[in-house]
């Protein structure tokens, strides 16, 4: 690539911040490795909707969209939005907007006897599913309404399969087709269609309170697993227990058909946590790993492999916050692991 590649910085709300701080100078560490890029700062959050009034406008969606290659993103949500209005527009006018289809999240575990050789990897379905945020509320009766379609059910399970078979690893589809039948039966009907593309593949499907069941008594027994949008928040959050907690886990998600430019975004799992925000409390581990998996999906094989060795080695050396029973500070936590890349 010519041109630099762009990468949009929204920190946002609460530890979004806090665990940016800590991750963001490994751009200009990638920077000087020779990667050419240019981060872009970007305000919006609960911040800047209290200032402004706007979320994320028409303008900088498409700006951003068109302008960038990649974004990097903290948290959202702030209890002074107690209806989380701005959380949604922007978060999910990102994964939707975007058609950032595909979620990954990994479940590696680093933290010395936190399931060593553990290697799970959860593909779920990022904008649809009862996350379309489709209802309605009466008195006495609430419904919520799930959407899935087949485009978008195709890319996540195509995704999944080559995944599965780049790896040579079994792949399991969580469903609950049993009650679910019209969504989660098209999520079947798909599956069953995509299997003879890929013969090299073993596959079965399982209902997801079973599988919950069955990842708590022997995680090592699944491999690849692929899911919609609930079951596959689910499944990942529980998975994110065996890398140490929620403060652990990254994600990435990507647009895997869309042409134009900006067609991923990296961030952890573990939402805003306004109830430690400005301690120092926060895990940015999360944050390093979901960083990893932006350089990994540029390209940037030897970044990625050299930042995940340095959050290895920070936990191997002791370093913990308080989610994992240490006494270090995000700071702290994140000298630790920018120091072990050379810095």
């Amino acid at each position: 690539m010519s041109r630099p590649v762009r990468i949009a910085l929204i920190p946002g709300d609460g530890v979004g911040g806090e665990v940016m701080a800590e991750a963001a100078p490994c751009l200009d560490w990638a920077a000087v490795r020779g990667r050419c890029l240019e981060a872009v700062p970007l305000p919006y959050g609960a911040e800047h909707y209290l200032a402004t009034g706007e979320t994320l406008p028409e303008h900088a969606f498409t700006a951003l969209r068109d302008g960038c290659d990649a974004v990097l993103f903290g948290a959202v949500g702030d209890p002074r939005i107690p209806d989380g209005r701005h959380a949604e527009q922007i978060l999910l006018r990102l994964r939707q907007g975007l058609e950032l289809t595909v979620n990954f999240r990994p479940c590696r575990p680093l933290l010395p006897g936190f399931q060593a050789g553990l290697d799970l990897e959860i593909f779920r379905e990022n904008t649809e599913g009862p996350y379309c945020l489709q209802g309605t509320t009466e008195p006495g009766r609430a419904v919520d309404f799930a959407i899935h379609t087949e485009p978008a059910v195709r890319r996540l399970l195509e995704t999944a399969f080559q995944r599965a078979a780049e790896r040579g690893r079994p792949l399991l589809l969580a469903h609950k087709a049993n009650v679910l039948k019209h969504g989660h039966g098209l999520w079947l009907r798909v599956f069953e269609d995509l299997r003879p593309q890929f013969p090299g593949v073993a596959t079965r499907t399982m209902h997801a309170d079973a599988l919950l069941c069955a990842l708590v008594q022997e995680p090592k027994g699944f491999a690849i697993i692929a899911a919609d949008n609930y079951l596959g928040d689910l499944i990942s959050d529980l998975t994110a227990a065996y890398l140490g907690g929620m403060g652990m886990a990254p994600s990435l998600s990507w647009a895997p058909h869309r042409p134009f430019r900006c067609a991923a975004l990296a961030e952890p799992v573990h939402g805003s946590a306004p109830d430690i925000a400005g301690q120092g409390l926060a895990n940015p581990v999360g944050m390093f790993l979901s960083l990893a998996l932006l350089f990994r999906h540029l390209g940037w094989e030897p970044e990625a492999t050299a930042l995940e060795a340095a959050v290895g080695e920070a936990l191997q050396a002791g370093f913990r916050t308080r989610d994992l029973g240490g006494t270090h500070s995000t700071t702290e936590m994140g000298q630790a692991v920018r120091s072990r890349l050379g810095r």
